[in-house]
């Protein structure tokens, strides 16, 4: 509490429903230098974080900061004070929300246009936003998705035909774009729905008290979709230009105008850097960590590169000569994954010396170094010593309190790093793992208890485990932060490394299901072992595989899979999966 009046908006209304106002900050541009330690809990429990600018930046980047931290998707309206935004911010955010003049304030653009529009708007994703959603007044509103790909979406018909009050137009139709994304629904639906509401607003008087009711804007859109039906090859194309209305919904746009896009946007992809080293006979390179680079550049689809730490890092290996090769082959580094030597074959984060496990910290500490040194920020820890071979040989109470503390260090050490801990059941350096299943990892996680902390899931050590993949995503839910994809036969004490569904495809589609159910926001990685194959076309089977299988998961979500799921009616899931492909 400040010892400052409360806040006041003073809104000026005329006649035909346009709207301005003054805002009057009070209190709330007089937050304390201090933030509660309530923040993490609350930001936690959320599905997502709705940020607007009428408090203070540094109060919206330290919310942003732990939102992302935990993975609970952060989306920023961009009304309230006319102030720059950070491009750190602007990283954090799932979601960038301007209306036009807000846009052409963040950009020093003209945006009277279609194309000036969609140019600012690239502009603003460069600076770092994974999407961004311009609402355009009378005219609708324009989706930039991570991908790149454009959804527009035209108003629906206000209720009564007639624009009462445009107050709290914008701030429905954010809000419920924000429930429905949250909801599971499409990007196209998703903005449908928002519309819906920013109509219903602009319908009646008042700021809150013209905000819809779920039941509501549920109403208007089944009735918006039965009146206002079009085929999907005829649907009227966007207008050409735009004017700076404020953010009303226009009643005399009566269709509803959207470009398809893909349901959802799919995850960026890295793959296993040392697959490059198959199959040399197809490759006129070398063998070096540069030219395995080089080679994964020729791979349509992919984006990222996973590096091992020390395994990748030389002496004859340099920043400058790894974000060259990076810049060379068209990618980015995704993360850094950790890969102990042998001097700690008795453990790493587990050994029983203590100046050991010191230096098995240290070493992933520089291994972070490393990963903000080319850009990225996930930081893999999987050790194939932290465990043990026989029955009576390690005292696993101290080991596993040896592991927390050590995550500990490195977690503070790194806190704008996601460190993960990679479970493996078991390995040929150690027969039983100490975090050998997602119930270790996550009780893991609970115990080192930062908010940075996470788990990477890897398919093929889920069916070494025993595992169903999907069971431990969604046991894991906001604490997964990283994947590995690949498939395996799961005979006795192997680990196949094979291509992605290839083996388990329904299993597969499944785990895809559930990466979307909860919102997952990481990167995919495919670490698979391609020993006969041409890496180079292996990879881009498993990008397209995996491609495939998203967009049918996506599919099957539309089509109602989640109230099967909800009766344990198998039967009916996998009769909507027979009819999901006959469509």
């Amino acid at each position: 509490r400040v010892e400052h009046p409360s806040g006041q908006g003073i809104v000026f209304l005329q006649p035909g429903g346009e709207v301005s106002s003054v805002v009057v900050s009070g209190s709330n541009a007089a937050w304390p230098d201090y933030i509660s330690p309530q923040l993490a809990p609350l930001v936690g429990a959320s599905a997502l974080v709705l940020l607007q600018r009428e408090v203070p930046e540094w109060v919206n980047l330290k919310v942003a900061r732990q939102a992302y931290s935990l993975g609970v998707p952060v989306f920023q309206d961009m009304g309230g004070e006319d102030r720059d935004i950070s491009d750190e911010m602007l990283a954090l955010l799932d979601c960038v929300s301007p209306n036009l003049s807000e846009l052409a304030r963040m950009t020093g653009r003209a945006v009277s246009s279609e194309e000036e529009v969609e140019l600012a708007a690239r502009e603003v994703q460069e600076r770092g936003a994974k999407n961004v959603l311009v609402t355009l007044g009378g005219q609708g509103a324009l989706l930039l998705t991570q991908t790149g790909e454009i959804i527009r979406q035209a108003p629906c018909l206000v209720p009564g035909q007639r624009v009462v009050d445009e107050t709290g137009a914008g701030d429905s139709f954010r809000a419920a774009f924000a429930v429905a994304f949250v909801q599971g629904r499409s990007l196209e639906d998703s903005l449908h729905f928002a519309a819906c509401a920013g109509a219903l607003a602009v319908s009646r008087m008042g700021a809150i008290p013209s905000l819809p009711s779920l039941q509501e804007v549920l109403t208007l859109q089944s009735s918006d979709r039965d009146s206002n039906s079009v085929d999907k090859a005829t649907c009227s194309q966007p207008p050409s230009s735009f004017a700076h209305s404020s953010e009303m919904v226009s009643q005399s746009q009566a269709s509803i105008s959207v470009t398809r896009t893909k349901l959802d946007v799919f995850p960026q992809v890295a793959s296993r850097l040392n697959s490059m080293s198959a199959r040399l006979d197809l490759w006129s390179g070398g063998n070096s960590v540069v030219d395995m680079v080089a080679r994964q550049g020729a791979i349509q689809g992919l984006s990222l590169v996973d590096f091992n730490y020390p395994q990748h890092f030389g002496k004859n290996v340099t920043i400058d000569l790894l974000k060259t090769a990076l810049d060379e082959a068209g990618l980015k580094s995704g993360a850094i994954g950790m890969r102990f030597p042998e001097e700690f074959r008795l453990g790493a984060f587990s050994n029983p010396k203590t100046e050991l496990r010191q230096k098995a910290v240290q070493l992933t500490i520089e291994g972070g170094n490393w990963a903000k040194k080319l850009g990225c920020d996930e930081l893999v820890v999987w050790s194939a010593y932290d465990g043990y071979d026989y029955f009576i040989q390690a005292d696993y109470s101290a080991a596993w309190k040896n592991i927390v503390t050590s995550f500990q260090l490195v977690c503070d050490a790194h806190p704008d790093l996601k460190i993960m801990v990679e479970y493996k059941p078991t390995d040929g350096n150690s027969r039983f793992n100490m975090v050998s299943s997602a119930g270790a990892a996550l009780l893991l996680v609970q115990e080192v208890n930062r908010s940075n902390m996470g788990i990477m899931l890897d398919v093929g050590h889920c069916i070494m485990a025993g595992e169903n993949p999907s069971q431990s995503i969604a046991l894991i839910g906001k604490k997964l932060f990283g994947l590995h994809l690949n498939d395996g036969h799961s005979k006795l004490g192997a680990e196949d490394g094979l291509m992605v569904g290839t083996v388990h495809p329904t299993m597969t589609l499944e785990l895809l299901y559930w990466l979307q159910k909860i919102q997952y926001r990481g990167h995919i990685g495919i670490d698979t072992f391609p020993s006969n194959e041409d890496p180079v076309r292996e990879c881009e089977f498993n990008i397209k595989h995996t491609q495939m299988l998203w967009k049918k998961a996506s599919r099957l979500r539309e089509l109602g899979l989640n109230e099967h799921l909800k009766q344990h009616d198998a039967l009916s899931a996998l009769e909507m999966m027979m009819t999901e492909r006959e469509l």
